[in-house]
């Protein structure tokens, strides 16, 4: 089944399409990624739901200017609160938060708790349900209710090498994925994007340049897809999000296609190809 055929099939049958945007390291720009594909998928209308699910580090609120949560994604996961009722709504673009609080400490909840909320989420009234997740792989997260992890990398060898072994994961316990390659500054340092895709096997989906109109959105708590729209970054966030609305599909190289050096040896550690 196609992407495409398969989103379908997903938002005919009233589920909400749930991505998990995740990364193997920090600093690489989930949250950030995270944040303004949310608000261009609302952007086009469609019911979107961003939860800022990373139990370490939550920093969905400081994007937003949304610090003062005190009700989220943890009293949700431990019953506290209806999940409903913690729902926040970003004033500036209408998006539906469930947002982590600042205030709570780092935390690992039970298998049952996660299977309880995964259930519910997956019959949640969305177009589209968007996952901050803590950089790493979390074995028994909730990524069993995903229909695909989105997986960011930078173009340095360290961050891809990161992100294959995240590929690798997510391969081993069948969870669908794709790539997007972030803060592009065009040095002779960086892996080019046919590289990328030559050892990650797959197109990628999304190209983002590194963009001053980023840490300005930040400092501002205002999305950078909102802050300047014609920008480099956020056309390359729209395309993404019209990526998701019409489900172009990805599809896989050759087999037989081959790199040398680098690519050749990331291959063999991975075992791809």
């Amino acid at each position: 089944m196609t992407c495409s055929a398969l989103m379908s099939a997903v938002m005919q049958l009233g589920k909400p399409y749930i991505i998990g945007v995740s990364s193997q390291k920090g600093g690489v720009g989930k949250t950030t990624i995270s944040v303004n594909l949310a608000v261009a998928l609302k952007g086009f209308n469609y019911r979107v739901l961003l939860i800022d699910s990373d139990t370490t580090n939550p920093s969905v609120g400081v994007h937003l200017g949304m610090e003062g949560a005190n009700v989220g994604y943890r009293n949700v996961m431990y019953e506290k609160v209806a999940i409903n009722d913690a729902i926040a709504v970003h004033g500036a673009t209408g998006l539906h938060v469930l947002p982590g609080t600042l205030s709570s400490k780092p935390f690992i909840p039970p298998l049952e708790k996660i299977q309880k909320l995964g259930r519910k989420i997956t019959n949640l009234n969305y177009d589209f349900v968007i996952f901050d997740i803590a950089p790493g792989f979390v074995e028994g997260d909730l990524s069993s209710y995903y229909n695909e992890a989105l997986i960011l990398t930078t173009p340095e060898i360290s961050a891809c090498t990161s992100s294959l072994r995240l590929a690798h994961e997510y391969d081993q316990i069948k969870v669908k994925h794709n790539l997007i390659v972030n803060r592009i500054r065009n040095k002779k340092y960086e892996i080019s994007i046919g590289e990328i895709e030559e050892i990650y096997e797959k197109r990628i989906i999304g190209e983002i340049p590194e963009d001053d109109i980023v840490p300005t959105s930040i400092a501002e708590h205002i999305p950078a897809y909102l802050i300047s729209p014609s920008s480099k970054f956020a056309v390359s966030i729209r395309s993404i999000a019209r990526n998701y609305i019409t489900g172009a599909n990805q599809p896989m190289f050759a087999k037989g296609r081959n790199g040398g050096g680098i690519i050749a040896f990331l291959k063999r550690l991975f075992r791809i190809g």
